[in-house]
């Protein structure tokens, strides 16, 4: 594969992923559905489950949905199983490799994996989605869903290079 059809298939999940977050605000169903259009490796089911990581893992102001979305979608291709870990000592290093990158790679343009610190950067206040009233303020902020969207298109975007880089 070319890059020049690499970089397509990433700008495709970007544009993917980014659509469905201004459309349904939920940043880590967004990222996974996203991957899933150009990864057939992802199930429908893995779109579903992700929902529940959407605002800091179920709305908890934990690490970012987004994040967690792309994390997953390396793992389900790349994480070695029990029984080749039982095998091989080596196995869940190198399986730790991949998403410690993954980590790294995020960090450097997010500044962070946690939810409240993005919101922060992102709209100079950090949220807190457990407390009801910083929820309503945070769902009810112009342009949330967009700027949130730039978080999805962060993650998306990451993983889908690494899933390509590696395969």
């Amino acid at each position: 594969m070319t890059q020049e059809e690499k970089k397509a298939i990433v700008d495709k999940v970007v544009e993917t992923a980014v659509a469905t977050q201004i459309r349904d605000d939920v940043c880590s169903r967004s990222t996974m559905y996203g991957l899933q259009t150009q990864f057939d490796f992802i199930p429908d089911s893995f779109v579903k489950a992700t929902a529940s990581l959407c605002g800091g893992t179920g709305s908890g102001s934990g690490s970012c949905g987004a994040y967690c979305a792309g994390l997953l979608a390396l793992g389900l291709k790349f994480n070695s199983t029990i029984e080749e870990e039982l095998q091989d000592e080596e196995a869940f290093g190198k399986t730790a490799a991949t998403f410690t990158e993954y980590r790294e790679r995020f960090v450097k343009e997010m500044g962070t994996i946690m939810c409240p610190k993005i919101h922060e950067k992102l709209f100079g206040k950090a949220y807190d989605l457990t407390d009801p009233k910083d929820s309503e303020e945070f769902l009810n902020l112009p342009g949330h869903v967009e700027k949130c969207g730039e978080t999805v298109a962060v993650a998306a975007r990451i993983a889908a290079e690494m899933l390509l880089e590696k395969e």
